[in-house]
C-alpha cells in the first residue's frame, strides 16, 4: 500500500468515525424527547444566602438544599403568519431529594413572569410581592395546583392580589406539543379544551393544558419523567 493511499485511508477513517461520533450525539439528544435545549440558566450556587434548602445533608444554617436546574428558551415561528405570537419554555430538572426532605423547603412554586422558582419556606420569609407574582406549584404532592390556592403551606397566598390559572389534563401527542411550542404559540389558545379545575394531580408523561385568567395567557406544562422529575412549562405570549 503506497503512503498517499493509506494517509486517503486514514483520513477516510476518521472522517467515517467523526460523522458516526455527530450521529450519535443527536439520536442521543432526541431520545429523551427534549424540547428545551441544554443552556442551563437557573442553578442557584449551594453558598447563594437564603437559597431554598434541598436536603441529603442535616439541615442548619450552613447548607442549602441543592437547586433544580432551570433551562430556559424563547421559540418563534420562522413562519410570518404565525409569529405574532412567541412560546416561553422552561426545562426544570429536580435533584433527587431524600425521602425525609422538609417539602416546605424544596422548590415548587413557579412565577411564569420571571421563570423564578422557589420553595414555601422561601416565599414566606420574603416581601408578600414576591408570592403575589407567582403563579402554580409544580413539585409539591406530584400536582399542579395554582399557588393562591395553596394557602395551607404559603402565608401570603390571596387569590385577589395572585393570578387565578385554570388546568385541564389533555391528550396531545408529543409531535402537536412540539409544533405549538416552536411554531404555532397560538395553538395552545386555539386548542384550550376547557378548565377542569385549579389542581391536577399528574404521572409521567402528562400534558397539562393551562389559562392564566387575568393575564389572558394559555399554556402548557408537560411531566417528561418522575424518577428525576422533570417538567416542562411552556407559556405563549404576544410577540411584540
Amino acid at each position: 500500500m503506497s503512503r498517499h493511499f493509506l494517509k486517503l485511508f486514514i483520513m477516510k477513517k476518521l472522517t467515517s468515525q467523526a460523522l458516526c461520533f455527530v450521529l450519535c450525539l443527536i439520536i442521543t439528544s432526541c431520545g429523551d424527547n427534549y424540547i428545551t435545549p441544554s443552556k442551563t440558566i437557573g442553578t442557584r450556587p449551594p453558598s447563594n444566602p437564603g437559597a431554598d434548602l434541598p436536603e441529603s445533608i442535616p439541615e442548619s444554617r450552613a447548607w442549602n438544599y441543592p437547586y433544580p436546574s432551570i433551562i430556559e428558551r424563547e421559540y418563534i415561528s420562522e413562519y410570518t403568519m404565525f409569529a405574532h405570537t412567541k412560546c416561553l419554555a422552561w426545562r426544570i430538572t429536580w435533584p433527587a431529594y431524600a425521602a425525609a426532605a422538609d417539602h416546605t423547603k424544596i422548590p415548587t412554586v413557579f412565577a411564569t413572569i420571571n421563570g423564578a422558582l422557589n420553595s414555601f419556606n422561601y416565599l414566606n420569609n420574603v416581601d408578600p410581592q414576591n408570592t403575589y407574582k407567582t403563579d402554580f406549584s409544580l413539585y409539591f404532592n406530584n400536582k399542579v395546583e395554582a399557588s393562591a390556592a395553596v394557602w395551607e403551606e404559603l402565608d401570603y397566598a390571596d387569590a385577589s392580589e395572585m393570578e387565578t390559572p385554570a388546568f385541564a389534563m389533555s391528550n396531545q401527542p408529543l409531535d402537536n406539543i412540539i409544533d405549538w411550542v416552536t411554531k404555532r404559540a397560538e395553538s395552545f389558545e386555539l386548542h384550550w379544551p376547557g378548565s377542569e379545575g385549579q389542581e391536577m394531580e399528574y404521572e409521567e408523561g402528562d400534558f397539562i393544558q393551562f389559562w392564566l385568567s387575568k393575564a389572558d395567557l394559555y399554556g402548557g406544562i408537560r411531566i417528561v419523567s418522575m424518577n428525576p422529575r422533570i417538567i416542562e412549562v411552556y407559556l405563549a405570549v404576544p410577540n411584540n
